[in-house]
């Protein structure tokens, strides 16, 4: 009989520990879930840094394996394209960006020597440190040249617990990006961490 009741002890035992340990893992995934729900309905905010720069926040999203292949068909295709495995993914990041250049500068005839003979067309070029722009007229025809250089920094830091003036744990993970072209504007950023 005292071996009966040992056993049932042991079974309901390991009973309670699988049941705590669900317990736990569902109580994990809501805790995502209500991240992930927060960081949906709050979106990006943009905003100037102190210097004039376009800035951008965004707090995490975490998703499964499955969760990024039914709702963001097109990371996983850009990660196919680079040859990553989507169930090796760390996490993805995506940010748009548009420059936009205000130009005065004035036209200057030039002299060019195109297959033996005197050709004259008139030219113009503007640059500043981050935009270079060439271009030629000839008749109605238009010919340009643009480079613009930019770097957008991304820090991602954690956003603590607060209540008063105490601060513990974590409440987000949230993603703050910088373009440092003045006329760069940040006009899209995801951040997706993967479970």
């Amino acid at each position: 009989m005292r071996k009966w009741v040992t056993i049932a002890m042991v079974v309901l035992v390991c009973l309670c520990s699988a049941l705590y340990l669900r317990n736990r893992a569902l109580q994990t995934d809501n805790d995502r879930l209500t991240a992930n729900q927060t960081a949906l309905m709050q979106k990006a905010t943009y905003y100037k840094t102190e210097a004039g720069k376009s800035a951008a926040s965004v707090q995490k999203l975490e998703l499964t394996n499955s969760e990024l292949k039914a709702n963001y068909k097109q990371v996983c295709q850009t990660a196919e394209e680079l040859g990553v495995k989507v169930k090796r993914l760390q996490s993805a990041m995506t940010t748009a960006t548009e420059t936009e250049v205000k130009v005065i500068t004035q036209v200057r005839d030039s002299i060019v020597y195109r297959d033996g003979a005197v050709d004259t067309l008139k030219t113009f070029s503007w640059h500043d440190a981050w935009v270079n722009i060439l271009g030629e007229l000839k008749g109605r025809d238009v010919s340009l040249n643009m480079v613009s250089q930019d770097t957008l920094i991304q820090i991602v830091h954690r956003v603590p617990k607060k209540f008063l003036f105490f601060r513990w744990g974590t409440k987000a993970i949230r993603q703050e990006i910088t373009s440092t072209n003045p006329h760069t504007k940040i006009t899209y950023t995801e951040y997706i961490e993967l479970k």
